[in-house]
């Protein structure tokens, strides 16, 4: 009902309750001395409807604290449904635990955590918060686009979610950006001449991994902290975090698996190696491998001004294991009984996975002592690998690790660490283009998916003509031969070792679905090195520094 001030019997409104009785004789002189008439009435509703309308402008126009509902989508995210179940789950998570937890520790299991979710943020997850809190990410139909807050925090505009760019947390950094959004993965998939098959199969052999997790949170069986390692870096691949409403938990457990494993090592040589046998040979890829996946997770995860024990030092501690063990020549070696072996031979196979660990640790910003070293002197080594043709490594093919082998892990090397290769790289790219040319690719007859990970990499990363070749045989390959399930058939090896005899102990078929998901997530895994911005920006943000 309307109120209406011109009509007498408008008072009545305001005593619902005894619209029936009449006022007492003498109570009715005491309003009638008081001016009580339509005319008073009247000013008084309308002053009443004054006030509310400027308490309302108050709330509504004026800056405030802002409630935000915001839950990464994990790459799994797509339509509105998703959103709002994100929003409802997002909100009884922050109702009822107040801190998200990312590895528990056996000794402290306050030791390793995400930041606490404080009243001001009650719909808003904690890793989200540390990990987007640059220009805003879309998921769904688009990009969001924040404007920051004095909280740090910022609201997202758009048909995506996202947070604003804000003061006091550090953005994702522009490198992952593009694996955040489904939009924009799909956007990349199409520009770089992916297809929705590409896609579906990346979601098919993430099912499959996550149904093949161990118990205690690993992977695979003789060498678990490697598959482990490289099953997480397929997740995260996809942007798949601890809180992906999908594979959140999976996630989770993976990272608290690598934490503990490197935390408890019994033997003090071998504190902080992520590996069950950290003195055999195979313990080096391993670590190298573990490493590069948490230094991708705390990317995802970092706060300028929170410390995160676990998973920071667990990932320090295994930077700085991997440079103290780098020889004079820059590479790395190993010994049976000792695993690394700074004074043993080079092996360029090992340092593929040291150097993408360190390239990992480059985009966290954190202060790791003899990072810079390690990373120009991994370069040199790198370079020194090429032959007169072009390749990297041995040209003996007969010989283990030739450069049939290893050219596209010493290419990929030279693009993504530094600068002022383009000689070398340009003189490695037009090798693989001829061998590929002379030996199209063929999952039945010399399949290596230890090369083509590397080569898919070099050539995504060159773009033009070297990535048309490649993209349209490896493409083809992989999608024919993933099985229902989300894994993969076997490839034949031919002269080269295949997948079964570099992951020995049962852990093949796990290797081999990894490898050829992060494979096919290509196509947004990572900017091109030439769409990157400078070295120490991140999403078009100046990084806060880390304590």
């Amino acid at each position: 009902m309307a109120l209406n001030p011109q009509d007498p019997n408008e008072p009545e409104l305001f005593h619902e309750t005894h619209a029936t009785e009449e006022l007492p004789e003498k109570r009715e002189g005491y309003w009638r001395k008081l001016g009580g008439g339509s005319l008073t009435i009247s000013i008084i509703v309308h002053a009443v409807i004054i006030l509310i309308f400027v308490l309302w402008v108050r709330t509504t126009m004026i800056p405030g604290k802002e409630e935000v509902n915001f839950l990464p989508g994990g790459g799994g995210g797509g339509g509105g449904g998703e959103q709002k179940m994100a929003q409802k789950k997002q909100k009884a998570i922050s109702q009822s635990a107040p801190k998200t937890r990312i590895a528990s520790a056996v000794s402290n299991p306050d030791a390793v955590s995400l930041p606490d979710v404080t009243s001001s943020l009650t719909n808003m997850s904690s890793l989200s918060s540390a990990t987007l809190g640059g220009a805003g990410l879309g998921s769904g139909e688009g990009m969001g686009r924040g404007t920051g807050k004095g909280s740090g925090v910022g609201s997202g505009i758009g048909s995506g979610w996202g947070p604003g760019s804000g003061a006091g947390f550090i953005a994702l950094p522009k490198l992952y950006a593009s694996r955040c959004s489904p939009a924009e993965r799909a956007e990349k998939m199409k520009a770089n001449g992916g297809t929705p098959q590409c896609e579906e199969a990346v979601q098919k052999g993430l099912a499959w991994l996550a149904k093949k997790q161990n118990a205690d949170g690993s992977w695979g069986t003789g060498h678990k902290a490697g598959m482990t390692g490289m099953a997480l870096l397929s997740f995260l691949g996809h942007c798949e975090t601890p809180e992906s409403l999908k594979y959140g938990e999976t996630v989770l457990k993976g990272i608290t698996y690598l934490i503990d494993l490197g935390r408890n090592q019994k033997q003090q040589q071998f504190a902080g190696v992520f590996s069950t046998k950290p003195n055999v040979i195979s313990s080096t890829y391993e670590h190298g491998i573990a490493t590069y996946a948490l230094g991708e997770m705390y990317s995802f995860a970092k706060l300028g001004a929170k410390e995160l024990p676990g998973l920071r030092e667990g990932f320090e501690k295994g930077v700085n294991i991997i440079i103290e063990n780098q020889n004079g020549k820059g590479a790395w070696g190993y010994k049976e009984g000792i695993g690394y072996d700074p004074k043993g031979g080079n092996d360029l196979s090992l340092t593929g996975w040291q150097f993408q660990a360190l390239k990992a640790a480059k985009h966290t910003n954190l202060k790791i002592a003899g990072l810079s070293k390690a990373v120009n002197e991994v370069e040199d080594y790198l370079k020194s690998m090429q032959t007169k043709d072009g390749g990297f490594g041995n040209p003996d093919r007969s010989v283990h690790y030739n450069q049939w082998n290893l050219s596209g892990a010493a290419v990929l090397g030279l693009q993504t660490l530094g600068s002022g290769n383009s000689g070398p790289v340009n003189k490695g790219i037009r090798w693989i283009m001829d061998e590929t040319k002379k030996e199209p690719l063929s999952w039945n007859k010399d399949a290596y998916l230890y090369t083509w990970y590397y080569n898919t990499q070099a050539m995504f990363q060159k773009g033009g003509d070297a990535w048309d070749l490649w993209n349209g045989q490896f493409q083809k390959e992989l999608l024919a031969n993933q099985l229902p399930e989300g894994n993969y058939k076997a490839e034949t090896a031919g002269e080269v070792a295949a997948a079964s005899a570099a992951a020995a102990g049962g852990d093949a078929d796990i290797y081999r679905t990894t490898l050829c998901t992060l494979m096919l997530e290509v196509y947004y895994r990572y900017l091109k090195v030439g769409d990157r911005d400078s070295e120490g920006t991140t999403s078009g943000l100046m990084p806060v520094k880390t304590k």
